[in-house]
């Protein structure tokens, strides 16, 4: 059985991390749905043009050369995180304020610690006299090996993966130092952050902070 009473678990973190692998795990464990938020983004693209939201299409609009960019990349994860709050927010809502539909994980690295934050939603009314924290858990994991980020991005062919191992490298880099941002903004915000090693463990690590 899931723990407490809360109604959405968010579980983010950098490329590589296994947030799919842990979503995938609680959902045998406590028979309850997760989202990929990959999928809502690109559900998300079908629906909304480049000129319409540039921050959600910036990634189709690369060039080879700006995927060597490390700097450049987290610049735009970041975009995308930002672009994703108000979508994800209303998926957040319809599960907290709509006893039928259950409770839900959202995966993804596209989940900016910001969507744990009930001040992130002051000007939405529909969660203003709720306790916000305790129908929101969240938790992100973060692999900071480059090593491991690659051999993780090559076994999920993530990424570039069809690329020159320069620009496979610089996508590993990029989610190391978006990790690493993760990591002091979830600090900050008082979210939990784990390791994604030791693997087997990774559950009942996130039971005991959540």
């Amino acid at each position: 059985m899931r723990p407490n009473d809360w109604r959405v678990l968010l579980v983010g973190g950098n490329s590589g991390a296994g947030k799919t692998y842990l979503a995938k795990t609680l959902v045998r464990e406590w028979g309850i749905p997760f989202l990929m938020v990959d999928d809502v983004r690109m559900a998300l693209h079908k629906v909304t043009t480049a000129d319409q939201q540039p921050d959600l299409h910036v990634f189709l609009q690369y060039q080879a050369e700006q995927w060597k960019n490390p700097e450049g990349i987290v610049r735009d994860w970041l975009r995308v995180g930002q672009a994703m709050i108000k979508p994800l927010a209303a998926v957040m809502a319809h599960h907290i304020f709509v006893e039928s539909s259950g409770p839900i994980i959202l995966e993804g690295d596209g989940i900016l610690p910001a969507l744990a934050e009930s001040s992130t939603f002051a000007e939405m009314p529909v969660f203003k006299n709720i306790n916000f924290t305790r129908k929101v858990r969240a938790v992100f994991l973060v692999e900071e090996d480059i090593d491991e980020i690659l051999k993780n991005m090559r076994s999920r062919r993530r990424g570039p993966v069809e690329s020159k191992e320069e620009t496979q490298l610089s996508f590993a880099q990029a989610s190391q130092r978006y990790g690493q941002w993760l990591i002091q903004e979830a600090q900050r915000l008082q979210i939990p952050v784990l390791p994604t090693r030791p693997k087997e463990t990774i559950v009942e690590r996130l039971k005991q902070v959540i």
